[in-house]
This record gives C-alpha cells, structure tokens and sequence, in this order.
C-alpha cells in the first residue's frame, strides 16, 4: 500500500467514527455484539465447540459468513469476536480508502488492517482523546470507560495518540510485548520499567517509578491466570 502509516490510521479512524455516529454511539463503552447485530445486520450465533469423536477425525463446522460464539467465552472475548467481525465488514471499503482493489490484498495485510480496525471500533480514536481529559493516563480508569476492551487493549491503543510513550505487558516477570510510538522498542525494560514492575508484582498495587530519565506507571492485571503487569513509560525529556 502507497499511503503512509498516519493516513492509514486517519483512514480507520473516519471509518469507525462515521459506523459509530449512524449508529448512535457518543460514548464508551462500545458494545460491538450490538453494533454488529443491531446496526450491521451480521448474523450473531451460539454455537457449542466441536467435540472430537472417538471413533473418527474431528468435525469440521462449515464456515459462517457472521459471528460465532461459545458458550465457554468471557464477555471480553465475545466482545472481541463481534470485533474482528465488524472489522470483516468494513475491511472493504477501507481497502477502497486506500486505493486497494478488494480481493487483491495479501492475507498478512488483510489480516493487519482488520486489527486496526477491530481495536478502534472497541477503544475508539475520538472517544479515547475526550477520555484522556477525564481519566489523563489511568490505564485502569479507562479500561472502566472502554470496558467491553481488554485492559491491555486499552493500554495499546495508547501508542496510537501523539503523545510518546513505551507500553509493555509483562508476564510473571517475562516481557510478552513492548511497543513504543515514538522511538524504537525492543524488550527490555528501562531501570525504572523494571523497579515500577517489581513493586506492582510485589504489592498488586498501581506504582509509579522515575529514575533514569524515565518515568513509568505500573497496573497489576486482575482476573489472569498468571501475574500479568501493564507499564507506560515515558520520557522526561522529549
């Protein structure tokens, strides 16, 4: 694709904005099971797992052209799920925004652009500014806003606002990701990254950590099967 990153994201953000404003959504949370039956028209189902049979190979279901559930998903899960399907929806006329024939994408791009899509229509662009200036950086504060999205999600969303900044999720003291907006982010984690996650990891308690030029907010993850960690960082001078 020709267009730049930044025209990429603005190309999905009106996308998502001009679905929220036909369907009526001013505010968080989105509800996009709703969005995707009530407004979309997509087909929602219910739909039990398959069970192996013994006697024979697996049984295969044949693809649906809607959304599947199961009874066994949280509601986050389901929420993200009826996602990735409105995201299946509007992936077309996205690819027309950006001068690409529908059909002719590859599947890595295919792929990418529907998470693009599929994060904002959760956490989207315009409502995540005017929540900023309620809840400032409080990733558990606005995660309660935007709480049909995962809190992580919520945390990554963050990388696609013009203020720098490294968010990483860590994981029973292993870094699972860490991705940063305005400079390059491998992972390992700065001195006060490392002390913010040891105190959170200790006392399951928000931290805050400023020493090596670095300031970083620290959020224990509730409900894990695991001690998982979210940290934003940033830089004191930029």
């Amino acid at each position: 694709m020709d267009c730049s990153q930044d025209e990429l994201f603005d190309a999905c953000d009106r996308l998502v904005h001009g679905l929220l404003e036909r369907a009526g959504v001013t505010q968080p949370p989105v509800d996009a099971l709703r969005l995707a039956d009530d407004h979309l028209g997509i087909p929602v189902e219910m739909v039990e797992p398959d069970e192996d049979d013994a006697d024979g190979p697996p049984r295969r279901r044949r693809p649906s052209a809607g959304i599947v559930l199961n009874p066994h998903m949280t509601a986050e899960q389901r929420q993200a799920v009826a996602a990735q399907g409105i995201a299946r929806h509007l992936l077309p006329d996205l690819l027309r925004k950006i001068d690409i024939v529908p059909g002719s994408e590859s599947k890595q791009a295919a792929t990418h652009l529907r998470g693009l899509l599929a994060a904002r229509i959760l956490v989207p662009t315009r409502l995540l500014r005017s929540a900023l200036r309620e809840h400032k950086y409080d990733v558990p504060a606005l995660h309660q806003a935007f709480r049909t999205a995962k809190m992580e999600a919520v945390a990554l969303r963050l990388l696609d606002l013009d203020s720098p900044c490294v968010i990483a999720v860590v994981d029973d003291g292993v870094v699972a990701v860490r991705r940063g907006n305005g400079q390059p982010a491998d992972r390992k984690l700065t001195d006060a990254e490392q002390q913010c996650h040891d105190r959170v990891a200790q006392l399951e308690l928000p931290e805050r950590v400023r020493t090596g030029g670095w300031t970083a907010d620290g959020w224990p993850v509730p409900n894990r099967p695991f001690r998982r960690v979210l940290l934003r960082a940033v830089p004191d001078e930029l």
